[in-house]
């Protein structure tokens, strides 16, 4: 996968731009607000080799 960086409207932290279907939300956003496909998380280093998330999520998102 390419490793080109993003970075989350939501949570305003940096993901893999190609591992989410949606141009300005990470996966884990893209799937908590809009029921888009998800990784199973496998963290190395505090980040997410699949996706680049590194598990912040925020107020809004933690509310749902």
């Amino acid at each position: 996968m390419n490793k080109a960086k993003n970075t989350c409207d939501e949570r305003q932290s940096s993901y893999f731009t190609l591992s989410s279907k949606m141009a300005s939300l990470c996966p884990n956003c893209a799937n908590k607000l809009y029921d888009y496909p998800n990784y199973s998380h496998h963290f190395e280093n505090g980040i997410c080799v699949e996706c680049g998330w590194n598990g912040q999520e925020s107020d809004y998102i933690r509310k749902l």
